[in-house]
């Protein structure tokens, strides 16, 4: 048969931290994923941009060359060398193109600028090695071949610079492709990781609940039980740390509850066997004492001996029914206390004494048990004769209980301010239906017993605001604990009242 192992122990706060813990770590990803591609997607939307515009510097390359040449072509019309200095301002515009496109191309467009630089530096020579002398000369002819190869050098210009303003928009393209991979990737990451956390945030808060909601659950039904009238209901043992010490005050409570409901139950029964005892008790003293009176008559006038032990036994039974009668009485009234300062000490010493001298009505094989008292000494302000007769009773039916020559033990010893008393033996010792038991009236294990002697003794008990109870002594036997709690007095301040 498998065994049910108990709930392991967690603390709330732990659990509690751990989910907003986790939550937090999840936004804090979330959030620097996001910015993560954010700046990705930026990067690459820059750079598509910056390519874009390197591709219209390309474009504007074969201007600048056809620019370079127009003004040449001015000076060879016109014969005007004024457009010599314009000229020379369009090759330096186009070198200052070329340098800043240069951080920009591969190998091939490095290639592609350097042959744009080279055809510009032909140009150049050609205009002013050729050209301009020609044009002096009046060589015409010499003026139409340089013209001619002055072209092909700005066609030439123009083929690299479409070609680098092509590469630079298939570039633009594939970053413009990656920019757009960019902000999908962040979508999805956004999404990605607001699902994760949507679904981290339900289980973690599903498991939170649970944490609170199970023990709170197991507190709720308990409390419609005892609602309900069952007084047998206790918290289960709740994992939660900190709700474990508010289940274990409640099965307190709910213990102290059951114990102050059955002492109150057994204190109304009791008090209404003492008003029904108490009746039957006087009714019957009564006659009692009459018919005594009769037997003790008799028994004077009678002569046979026979008879006079017949009459003896009834009048020994019919003081047994007296003592039993008294006994109901005592048991039934309010016993009037007159406390005074007593020694402890000397108390049980005084009892126990008392209770030694009077012979054992049970046989044994080696004599009377003895008493042995150790006690504290302590002032205490108690009924004296009162609490005598209690300790005298359970002495009395500690060496009755007793099968052998072990002594009964008597201790006492402060409690606070109270004062603690114990009668332990060592006879056949106390079951629990006895314990539950042994102080109603008429409840007897002993055959020639009244059952009124620890009723008597609880009723005394009572009186002083104490507690007395039953218990099954460790290694057999029973022990009797009487409580008197605030008895405890100053000695000096009593003698000098």
């Amino acid at each position: 048969m498998a065994v049910s192992s108990s709930p392991q122990a967690y603390r709330l706060r732990g659990r509690l931290l751990l989910t907003v813990s986790l939550l937090v770590a999840l936004v804090l990803a979330s959030g620097a994923s996001a910015v993560v591609s954010a700046l990705a997607s930026r990067r690459a939307i820059l750079k598509a941009h910056d390519l874009e515009v390197a591709s219209r510097r390309a474009a504007l390359l074969s201007v600048v060359a056809r620019e370079q040449y127009i003004h040449e072509a001015h000076t060879i019309i016109l014969r005007d060398p004024s457009h010599i200095a314009h000229h020379d301002k369009w090759v330096d515009k186009l070198n200052d193109e070329l340098r800043a496109l240069r951080p920009m191309v591969d190998d091939a467009g490095e290639g592609r600028l350097d042959a744009i630089a080279d055809a510009s530096c032909d140009l150049s020579c050609v205009f002013t090695e050729e050209i301009l002398p020609a044009i002096d000369r009046k060589d015409w002819a010499e003026v139409h071949r340089s013209h001619e190869r002055a072209n092909a050098l700005v066609d030439r210009m123009t083929e690299h610079a479409d070609a680098v303003a092509g590469y630079f928009d298939g570039e633009a393209l594939k970053a413009e492709g990656e920019a757009a991979s960019a902000v999908r990737l962040a979508l999805v990451i956004a999404v990605g990781t607001g699902l994760l956390a949507a679904a981290v945030a339900l289980v973690a808060g599903r498991n939170l609940w649970r944490s609170f909601a199970t023990p709170l659950g197991s507190l709720e039904r308990v409390a419609r039980r005892v609602a309900e009238g069952d007084r047998t209901a206790r918290v289960e043992p709740v994992p939660a740390v900190e709700l474990a010490v508010v289940a274990d005050a409640i099965n307190r409570m709910l213990d102290t509850l059951k114990r102050a409901e059955a002492d109150l139950v057994a204190a109304e029964r009791l008090a209404a066997i003492g008003r029904v005892a108490a009746g039957v008790a006087h009714e019957i003293n009564n006659p009692v004492t009459v018919i005594r009176g009769y037997l003790s008559t008799m028994r004077e006038e009678v002569e046979n001996d026979s008879m006079r032990d017949e009459l003896r036994i009834l009048d020994e039974e019919a003081a047994l029914c007296q003592r039993i009668a008294e006994e109901l009485l005592v048991y039934a009234r309010t016993p009037a206390l007159v406390p005074r300062p007593v020694d402890a000490a000397d108390l049980l010493r005084d009892a126990a004494d008392r209770a030694e001298s009077v012979p054992s009505r049970r046989p044994i094989s080696s004599g009377s048990p003895t008493v042995v008292v150790d006690a504290e000494p302590a002032m205490i302000r108690v009924d004296s004769l009162r609490i005598r007769q209690v300790i005298v009773n359970l002495v009395s039916n500690a060496r009755e209980a007793m099968s052998s020559d072990e002594p009964v033990l008597v201790e006492g010893h402060r409690e606070g301010d109270g004062y603690r008393f114990e009668v332990l033996d060592r006879g056949e010792g106390l079951s629990s239906d006895v314990i539950d038991h042994v102080f109603e009236p008429f409840f007897t294990t002993r055959r020639d017993g009244t059952g009124l002697g620890l009723a008597v003794c609880y009723g005394l008990v009572t009186a002083h605001g104490g507690r007395i109870r039953a218990e099954a002594r460790a290694g057999g036997g029973a022990r009797f604990v009487v409580d008197l709690p605030g008895v405890i007095v100053d000695a000096g301040k009593e003698e000098a009242a």
